[in-house]
């Protein structure tokens, strides 16, 4: 599989190489660059698919300390020069659509169409219990040790109306990944990411300069991202189209692989009048 270095380390990236439409999808918490596979048979062939681990996730390199939302955006740029990609359409889900507000900010000019799925980005969001537990010293840590397993599969499942699509070979991608005392310890780094309030200060201003052609995709049955944040996300971005999945829950591309893949189909070709 492919990869390189980044400024934080080793990034392992996927890339079809094919297709006219360059389409990066970008995973969340806490997840893997595997959550979009079973979207990917049901894509168009125009599109160009790329998906990579974040730091600390994956197969990306688990690098022994924290990295901001900001430092997320530098690497995928770093992703996207090392591909070679002049501009470029991003698929973000969950977290990596928080970092890819981050990413409209400084790079803005490199996307050509945003896709925000299941995305918190306002400072008033509410973290789910379960990660607010693990953010306690101690608690957390001992959590993590003990239960890492059953927490990582219920804190999907519950975000999923159709569970039984998170197969053992998605979990094992994903929360094998957090093995072993250095696999852990990302894990608790990567669910101690940093308060809302505070992270996402400034997203509003940001949302409002987004200016692309935006499509937002949310699960109706979604228990992690409450429906008047993705209406007021709506709002805030000009022109933007907000989807409902009606039987989707919050992990949409695993959730409902084909329902999503025929909104990208629709929606992203829709814009070079193809």
């Amino acid at each position: 599989m492919p990869e390189f270095t980044s400024s934080h380390g080793k990034i392992v990236f996927t890339d079809t190489a094919t297709g006219e439409l360059p389409v990066i999808f970008m995973h969340g918490l806490p997840t893997s660059k595997e959550l979009f596979l079973p979207m990917m048979p049901h894509l168009s062939k125009k599109f160009r698919c790329i998906t990579f681990d974040l730091n600390d996730y994956g197969e990306s390199e688990k690098i022994g300390h924290p990295i901001s939302h900001k430092q997320r955006a530098d690497v995928l740029d770093e992703l996207r020069a090392h591909l070679g990609l002049e501009r470029f359409i991003l698929v973000a889900h969950d977290l990596g659509a928080s970092v890819a507000i981050d990413y409209m900010e400084t790079y803005g000019q490199f996307v050509e169409k945003l896709v925000l799925m299941s995305p918190p980005v306002y400072p008033d969001f509410v973290e789910p219990a379960i990660v607010k537990l693990v953010r306690l010293p101690v608690l957390g840590e001992l959590l993590v040790m003990v239960m890492k397993n059953a927490l990582f599969g219920r804190g999907i499942r519950q975000g999923m109306v159709h569970p039984e699509r998170f197969t053992p070979v998605l979990q094992q991608a994903m929360a094998g990944a957090f093995s072993g005392s250095t696999g852990r310890a990302a894990l608790l780094r990567n669910l101690r990411w940093g308060r809302p309030h505070i992270v996402f200060a400034e997203y509003p201003r940001i949302i409002k300069s987004i200016s692309i052609p935006t499509l937002i995709i949310q699960g109706r049955r979604d228990p992690y991202i409450p429906h008047n944040q993705v209406m007021r996300l709506r709002q805030d971005i000009f022109g933007s189209e907000l989807v409902f999945i009606e039987n989707g829950g919050h992990f949409l591309p695993m959730d409902t692989p084909q329902e999503v893949a025929e909104h990208l189909n629709r929606w992203i070709p829709a814009f070079r009048g193809m």
